[in-house]
């Protein structure tokens, strides 16, 4: 039995590798051509009631995260960003969570349970995530400059209040 596990486990690995051979190159090329591109327009659902544009914030600097209540790397970055949000929202920082949760209920319990202060937005079926953004991982998160143009994206958790990410996205103010 030890031997047929062992087999198993190194089969998966070998899958597993040959999957992130062949998902990350697309990935990256494709995430790549935003950068210095127009961000997609989108509208979404906001948990507070409404729709929110993505254009309705030209002028303004946008930190746009793809994020999901079940995700850890997710949950950890959270409240950086909402640190991040709180120290720039007056030099015009806008950050604006979209989640890809199925349930709005989860949603809105995270972010009562974080105190989250920015706008969070339901894609549940991943219309502007995937189709749009054509994002695979979670979380991923897009600085869009004052001009809605793609500055940078990043991929996994961040620390927002990282001095480094606080240059880059004051310089844009």
């Amino acid at each position: 039995m030890p031997k047929l596990q062992s087999q198993i486990i190194k089969n998966i690995s070998v899958l597993m590798l040959i999957a992130l051979a062949i998902f990350l190159p697309v990935c990256h090329v494709y995430c790549g051509e935003l950068l210095g591109q127009a961000a997609p327009d989108f509208s979404l659902k906001s948990i507070n009631g409404g729709t929110i544009s993505l254009s309705s914030y030209r002028g303004k600097v946008v930190l746009l995260n793809f994020w999901a209540t079940w995700c850890a790397p997710c949950k950890e970055e959270m409240p950086s960003m909402n640190m991040l949000y709180h120290k720039y929202k007056n030099n015009g920082l806008v950050v604006l969570a979209a989640s890809t949760d199925n349930s709005a209920a989860a949603v809105e319990r995270f972010v009562s349970r974080h105190h989250l202060a920015f706008p969070v937005l339901l894609d549940s079926d991943m219309k502007v995530a995937k189709a749009k953004y054509r994002i695979n991982a979670q979380p991923t998160t897009f600085l869009i400059g004052k001009d809605g143009t793609v500055i940078n994206k990043y991929f996994g958790s961040v620390n927002w209040m990282d001095e480094t990410i606080q240059k880059e996205i004051a310089a844009l103010f």
